[in-house]
């Protein structure tokens, strides 16, 4: 059952957050706004929708510029569906339109934001050939300025249906262009665990490839897979190559396994490693038991300041507050 209301959004950014992202106390990020643009929270908190974020970050001279980033690793359970709608919800919190491809024909993401398809319910694999007749019609609204084109079994027929390298190249790139010319900033895209060719075309419509990975030699050598068929897809279509990023999911400080892995990937990736682990933490499972992501609640955690931190690298929200 969908227990969410639109006029009760789940995922809302409060004062406190807002002020830390800018450089500000709550209380005077509180008072910067009209009372009705207050959402109460309960424990004296106040949210704000993405809305009114979006119109105060905007007024700081922030730019909304519209990114895809595709979480891509051949190796499953590594944490690219955590990671993609994780990072949706907040990129939305933050302002930005978003909206959630999934690709993965387990429909994981679909299933984690109770957003799973109808029978009769358009998928990737209906729409990609008539991406400005479809698109918008497919997407399903999670709330204000956050949206999922779902999956299903279905999906995993793009093998098959995208046999031809032009229609690879323009498959899923013509869906996020369709989504962006109607004002969606964010595009996470949330990749089967494969690099079947609804993956190939993923990296030709990406901005940046985020490759989650962990500690384990499966997911590093998806890893060096994975960045050696960036490369060689770049070049077949002559495209140039996305920004890669490699983070570093399920990361536990007490194994030193962990902590040798973490620096073999400096060492081997440099500046391509983000700069913040992604901790182990049970929060990401408790709240997809109910179908939400840790950003529903406003509980201080790690795993929310991992994910924040993600986020603020990704979309460019660091330094603002530093003089502009």
């Amino acid at each position: 059952m969908n227990r969410h209301r639109e006029d009760n959004p789940r995922y809302l950014l409060t004062t406190d957050e807002l002020g830390a992202l800018v450089g500000k106390d709550g209380d005077e990020i509180g008072r910067s706004f009209d009372r009705e643009q207050l959402l109460p929270l309960g424990g004296r908190k106040w949210g704000l929708s993405p809305a009114v974020v979006r119109q105060y970050l905007s007024r700081l001279g922030f730019n909304y510029a519209g990114k895809v980033v595709a979480h891509i690793n051949m190796r499953g359970g590594i944490g690219k569906t955590t990671s993609t709608i994780t990072a949706a919800t907040r990129a939305c919190q933050y302002g930005f339109k978003t909206c959630i491809l999934d690709l993965d024909p387990q429909g994981s993401s679909s299933l984690a934001l109770d957003r799973m398809p109808g029978e009769e319910d358009p998928i990737f694999y209906d729409i990609w050939q008539d991406p400005a007749g479809m698109t918008l019609g497919s997407i399903k609204k999670i709330q204000d300025h956050l949206y999922i084109l779902p999956s299903s079994l279905e999906n995993a027929l793009l093998d098959a249906s995208l046999i031809n390298p032009g229609s690879q190249k323009k498959a899923v790139r013509g869906v996020c262009q369709e989504l962006m010319a109607h004002g969606f900033e964010a595009v996470l895209i949330d990749c089967p665990p494969s690099l079947g060719i609804a993956v190939i075309s993923a990296i030709c419509a990406a901005d940046i490839v985020v490759i989650p990975v962990h500690s384990d030699a499966f997911s590093f050598k998806g890893l060096e897979l994975t960045v050696q068929e960036i490369a060689s897809i770049c070049e077949t279509f002559g495209l140039p190559g996305p920004l890669i990023r490699v983070l570093f999911t399920k990361y536990d400080r007490r194994e030193k396994l962990a902590a040798e892995a973490l620096n073999r990937l400096v060492d081997d990736y440099g500046d391509c490693v983000l700069p913040k682990v992604i901790r182990t933490s049970t929060d990401f499972s408790r709240a997809l038991s109910r179908r939400e992501t840790i950003f529903a609640s406003w509980k201080k955690s790690a795993a929310r300041d991992d994910y924040d931190s993600y986020v603020r690298h990704i979309f460019g929200l660091e330094g603002l507050g530093e003089e502009r």
